[in-house]
C-alpha cells in the first residue's frame, strides 16, 4: 500500500530537520572560529584612555572606548581570515591548525573572502566617525598586519616588531577615541613590553621546535627536565641550532635560543625603565612610582616562565592560567587606579 501523498511530505519535512540543523549550527561554530573571538582580548589596549586618563565615570567616553574596541576586533577578524587564507597550504600540514575551518574545507574561501571585506568595510566606516585620527590607527594596523602576513613575518625582528606595532597603534587609538594625547612613555612602554612577549613566543616556538614536540598545552605539563636532552654535546648543539627544517614558521631559521634570550633581556630591561619614566615624567602623580616594583616582578616572572620552564608560546594562556602574574596585574591596576582617581600623595 502506498503512502499518501501527505506522509510522504511529513516524511521529507522530518528529514530536513534532522540533518539540516546540526549542519547550519556547526556552519555558524566554524564562522566563529574563523573569527578567532579568543584573540578579541588583544583589544582590551584599547580602553588604556578611558581607565588610565581618569575617564571611567565619563559615559561618553566609555561609549567611545567600547566602540574602539569593537572596531579593532572587527578588522583584527578580518586580518585573522587573511592569515589564514595565506597560510591555507601550511596549517594543513600543522596537526594543530589543519583543524582550522578554512584548512579543513568547513568553510569556503569565497565565504571566508566576503566576511573579511564586510569587516573592513564596517571597520573602517565607524572609526572615521570617531575622528581621523582614530580612522588613521586603523587603518595603519589593517596595511601593517597585511604587510606582516606578506612579507615581514620572514623577516627577522622586523616580524615581531610589527606585532608590537599593531598593540601600539591599539593603544593610541584608545586614547584618540576618548579625546586624549598619549605620552611618549608609555608608548615606549607598550611598544617594548609587546616587543618583550614577542620575542619569548619566538623563544618558546624555536625550543618547541627543536625537539620536535608539539605546542605545550598548559603550565601545568611543563617540566624542564623533560624539555632538555641529556648529553651535554646534544644540549650545545640544540642551543645554537636554528630551526632550519621548520615549515610553519619560516622566520625561526634565522634564530638561536642565545640572540632570543639576548633581545627578551634587553626589551624587558626597557619596559621597566620606559615605565619608571612614565610615572615620574609625564605630568602624573609622582606616586605611581611604588608601582614600579610590581612591574617589576610581574616581568622579571614573566621571563622565568619563558627561560626556566620554557613556556611562551601562547601568552594568553599565561595571563589566564599562572596566578603570579594574574595578581600582579590586579595588584597594579588597584594600585594605580586608587592614586590617580583619589589622588593620593606620597611624594613630592
Amino acid at each position: 500500500m502506498k503512502p499518501k501523498f501527505g506522509t510522504r511530505i511529513q516524511a521529507k519535512s522530518a528529514d530536513i530537520s534532522d540533518s539540516d540543523d546540526p549542519q547550519v549550527s556547526l556552519g555558524i561554530r566554524d564562522i566563529i572560529k574563523l573569527l578567532r573571538p579568543h584573540q578579541w582580548t588583544k583589544n582590551l589596549f584599547c580602553l588604556a584612555g578611558v581607565i588610565f586618563g581618569g575617564r571611567l565615570l565619563q559615559p561618553e567616553a566609555i561609549a567611545n572606548g567600547i566602540l574602539t574596541v569593537i572596531l579593532f576586533s572587527m578588522i583584527a577578524s578580518a586580518v585573522y581570515i587573511f592569515n589564514d587564507i595565506q597560510d591555507i597550504e601550511r596549517d594543513r600540514q600543522h596537526p594543530k591548525k589543519r583543524l582550522r575551518p578554512l584548512a579543513s574545507g568547513r568553510v569556503r574561501l569565497t565565504t571566508a573572502t566576503a566576511i573579511a571585506v564586510f569587516l573592513v568595510t564596517v571597520s573602517l566606516i565607524g572609526s572615521y566617525h570617531l575622528g581621523i585620527a582614530v580612522f588613521s590607527c586603523l587603518l595603519l594596523y589593517g596595511i601593517n598586519n597585511i604587510a606582516y602576513s606578506l612579507k615581514l613575518k620572514n623577516i627577522p625582528l622586523f616580524d615581531v616588531n610589527c606585532i608590537a606595532f599593531g598593540f601600539v597603534l591599539r593603544l593610541l587609538a584608545g586614547i584618540y577615541a576618548v579625546g586624549d594625547t598619549p605620552t611618549a612613555w608609555i608608548t615606549l612602554c607598550t611598544f617594548f613590553l609587546t616587543l618583550f612577549q614577542g620575542f619569548a613566543k619566538r623563544r618558546s616556538e624555536l625550543l618547541s621546535l627543536l625537539h620536535k614536540q608539539n605546542p605545550i598545552e598548559s603550565l601545568e605539563e611543563l617540566s624542564p627536565a623533560s624539555l632538555h636532552p641529556a648529553g651535554k654535546h646534544s644540549y650545545l648543539k640544540l642551543f645554537y641550532q636554528r630551526g632550519q627544517t621548520n615549515q610553519q614558521r619560516p622566520v625561526l631559521s634565522h634564530y638561536t635560543l642565545p640572540y632570543l634570550d639576548s633581545l627578551i633581556n634587553s626589551t624587558a630591561t626597557m619596559t621597566i625603565m620606559c615605565y619608571s619614566l612614565f610615572t615620574i615624567s609625564s605630568d602624573k602623580n609622582p606616586s605611581l612610582v611604588i608601582t614600579v616594583p610590581i612591574v617589576y616582578y610581574a616581568v622579571m616572572h614573566y621571563k622565568r616562565i619563558v627561560t626556566v620552564l620554557a613556556a611562551g608560546e601562547e601568552p594568553d594562556r599565561i595571563l589566564i592560567e599562572d596566578n603570579s602574574i594574574k595578581i600582579s596585574l590586579l595588584l597594579w591596576l588597584l594600585s594605580y587606579l586608587a592614586i590617580v582617581y583619589f589622588d593620593l600623595q606620597i611624594f613630592v
